[in-house]
């Protein structure tokens, strides 16, 4: 694969396309955290109006949304798009990838500060070239964190596969996958697009969990 203008340009397409689609996934995160919280704090009252099995399937509802979340960012087809297609086409082409190509990318502005230096060097060791190592490290933590996740999905949700899952996976095994899949993304997202984040996580701004101080269901 050579790099060209059109292949970057490619790459800030789909890591804006996985930034949308992964946001989802780290928002459920922080949402369903909140519900966990609720849910320890009132456990005697839920128990007491038969909660129990509403919030079983909150937690069976969750596990499964955010498992195909992490799975579809692992994807690796020519017709996906997805972090990990993105890194190993990065990969690949990491020794055309310079200094210089990049900041025909984003040309510095005497007027702001100069942050291609220090972005670039999030893929690059020497600082003139992207590095194969560096980003293969990130591929290579992003499939052992998540390797559990992709067979849990691939067996149990995508398909109902004869061989089932035998793995012992854990809600925080899923979330520490969301975890590493949300740091790596925005390094990925900052170097591709030039907007940094230190994470896809929102801040919401209202009390989303007042719903749990009234009825649901509005009084007759």
């Amino acid at each position: 694969m050579r790099l060209g203008k059109d292949e970057w340009n490619r790459w800030a397409i789909s890591v804006t396309r996985v930034q949308e689609d992964l946001q989802s996934t780290v928002n459920d995160r922080a949402v369903f955290a909140g519900f966990k919280e609720v849910v320890r704090s009132n456990g005697d009252w839920i128990d007491a109006h038969e909660g129990g099995f509403f919030c079983q399937f909150v937690l069976r509802s969750y596990i499964a949304s955010i498992a195909l979340g992490v799975r579809r960012q692992l994807k690796h087809r020519d017709d996906s798009i997805s972090l990990m297609h993105v890194l190993s086409q990065m990969k690949e082409c990491a020794p055309q990838l310079s200094f210089e190509f990049y900041l025909e990318r984003f040309p510095r502005d005497p007027d702001y500060v100069p942050w291609q230096e220090p972005t670039f060097k999030l893929v690059s060791e020497d600082g003139r070239f992207a590095s194969e190592r560096i980003i293969s490290g990130d591929i290579e933590e992003l499939k052992k964190l998540t390797s559990q996740v992709e067979a849990f999905v691939d067996r149990t949700l995508a398909h109902l596969d004869p061989r089932g899952f035998d793995g012992n996976l854990s809600v925080d095994e899923i979330e520490n996958a969301v975890d590493a899949l949300d740091r790596i993304a925005c390094k990925y997202i900052c170097l591709l697009t030039g907007k940094g984040y230190r994470s896809l996580e929102a801040t919401i701004q209202f009390d989303w969990k007042k719903i749990f101080s009234v009825p649901l269901c509005k009084p007759a």
